[in-house]
């Protein structure tokens, strides 16, 4: 690296954090992902994003090192990026990049260089204060085969969901969406059979969030299948397509991905046409599939150590080909078809969870009293710590008749400090930690609304779950699944949420906290959550 350029980094380093601006809200667009309002800090160089749950749509795992974070791509590789880094080399190519800025106990991505690290493209609008970070379409091939039209779409970071496909009529033409894609200069291939395809068209259907359609206008009706995708050397991601008239079209499978292998739960997705009804034959604990043709790509079967699949193949026998899977124990088979092809869920019909360990924790307590409302006449003020312990006990109730097992910080008006809240976790290790809190603003009734605090990666599918249950039952404003470094989210061991479902100097909603209805729907939802979390099937049965 050049001695001008590590120069260079520290001055950016050092302009950033002496006299970087205030955050201002911005639109951070990731993939198909929308994050608004996003405080962004709009250095002379680059714009800087707080770390926080928008890098879970990129697909990163991220886990707090000193003075930086350890990054995982989708691809299961690593780098370190601290506060210091100047280079980071994945793929074996070294990108530059500018260093991540530390802020108010916060750590700040410098977003251009995050998106030449994991070659994505950037759109930045200082004026309208938008970033948009988006996969790029690199190539496009076409390949005839016996069956039609295999079309390849080369991209430079993985989608965050699969191709949507579809016909139109007048004049007949059949298109691909891609989701989270932007449209740079490349080769169109020219039309392999005029007599078919007339031509093929690419164009920016939409740019917030980008979605580029790839367009192939027909002499016939015809239509686009997902056949599957594959993971290059290289990191890029290639999507195929089959483009068939839809006369006399013959089935047949593109590709048999195993999405998920759980001890309870398994999901298999076949790309391709069946031509109808999915046949699914089932003798003590194997399932069988039988299927059109062989795959027309390899397929991805996830590592079968423990999950409720113990082996998958695909095998030719005296009958045709077939899918084969070999179950650990008893389960029931069911196909549920989809755009792409279908769905083959295998899941136990009843199983034994084990009885998870809830830690739950009254904030607030004691001489310390939290948030006060507003006096009122002919009312006592509402006290924080009074509501918490009131919600903490309605929760602990709701966990045991479902079969978890609970502890609790404090049972009564006692001070607790934040290590013996957090030691109480981590001592029982503690499958999950909860803490109740009731928010307040500085200016009374300036503020409302539901949020959710957590701080390590394995957090927020919790974090995200309570909020959305929240939202669901609550109806209040959603402010957000926040990242932040909170002492009992920060120090205990296990998934760990901090909860404020609304805001106690707010008129409407200390009026609803004063009814032991809207407090037992903060349970709830708080209670539905932890179950989703943990997977009880039986709850998703009853669409509780």
């Amino acid at each position: 690296m050049s001695r001008w350029w590590r120069f260079f980094a520290w001055v950016l380093l050092l302009s950033n954090l002496v006299g970087a601006q205030e955050p201002t809200p911005s639109r951070l667009v990731v993939l198909d992902k929308v994050f608004a309002p996003m405080p962004v800090l709009w250095a002379d160089k680059e714009p800087y994003a707080p770390i926080g749950d928008w890098l879970a749509a990129l697909r990163l795992r991220w886990v707090p090192s000193q003075n930086g974070v350890a990054v995982e791509t989708p691809h299961h590789q690593t780098f370190l990026w601290t506060t210091s880094t100047t280079e980071i080399v994945l793929d074996g190519q070294r990108t530059e990049v500018a260093p991540l800025m530390e802020r108010q106990n916060e750590l700040w991505v410098p977003l251009i260089s995050l998106a030449r690290v994991l070659r994505l493209t950037v759109i930045v609008n200082a004026e309208k204060q938008v970033i948009k970070l988006a996969s790029a379409l690199q190539e496009i091939s076409v390949l005839q085969t016996s069956l039609g039209w295999k079309v390849t779409l080369t991209f430079s970071y993985p989608l965050p969901v699969p191709p949507k496909t579809g016909a139109l009529s007048q004049p007949d033409r059949a298109y691909s969406d891609l989701a989270g894609v932007s449209l740079g200069d490349l080769p169109i291939p020219s039309s392999p059979d005029p007599n078919f395809v007339v031509r093929f068209r690419l164009g920016q259907f939409s740019s917030d969030p980008p979605i580029v359609r790839f367009v192939a206008d027909v002499a016939m009706p015809a239509t686009f299948q997902v056949a599957g995708k594959e993971q290059g050397r290289d990191g890029r991601e290639h999507w195929h397509l089959l483009l068939q008239p839809l006369a006399q079209r013959p089935p047949w499978l593109g590709q048999v991905q195993c999405v998920s292998n759980a001890s309870h739960r398994a999901v298999f997705q076949l790309f391709g046409w069946f031509g109808g009804q999915l046949t699914i034959r089932q003798e003590a604990q194997v399932v069988s599939v039988p299927l059109p043709t062989p795959p027309l790509l390899p397929s991805e079967f996830l590592s079968m150590d423990d999950g409720l699949v113990r082996r998958a193949e695909i095998l030719q026998t005296k009958e045709g080909w077939s899918l084969q899977l070999a179950l650990r124990e008893p389960a029931t088979a069911v196909a549920q078809q989809d755009e792409s092809g279908w769905l083959l869920v295998i899941e136990k019909p009843f199983f034994t969870r084990r009885a998870w360990l809830i830690v739950v924790d009254a904030g607030h307590g004691g001489k310390d009293p939290g948030a006060i409302s507003p006096q009122r006449p002919n009312q006592p003020p509402l006290v924080e710590k009074h509501l918490t312990l009131d919600i903490a006990f309605r929760l602990k109730r709701l966990l045991e008749q479902g079969g978890y097992r609970v502890l609790m910080t404090r049972t009564d008006d006692t001070s607790i400090p934040l290590p013996e809240r957090v030691a109480v976790a981590n001592d029982a290790r503690a499958d999950a930690f909860v803490s109740i809190h009731i928010n307040a603003f500085p200016q009374p009734g300036a503020q409302w609304g539901t949020e959710v605090y957590y701080w390590t990666p394995q957090s927020y599918p919790l974090a995200e779950r309570i909020y959305r249950n929240l939202l669901s039952l609550l109806g209040r404003k959603g402010n957000g699944v926040r990242q932040r470094q909170l002492y009992v989210v920060r120090h205990t061991f296990m998934p760990a949420v901090l909860v404020e479902p609304c805001y106690i100097n707010h008129p409407e909603e200390e009026a609803l906290l004063r009814t032991e209805e809207f407090r037992e729907r903060i349970a709830l939802a708080i209670f539905q959550g932890i179950a989703e979390f943990f997977g009880d099937l039986t709850l998703e049965r009853r669409g509780e």
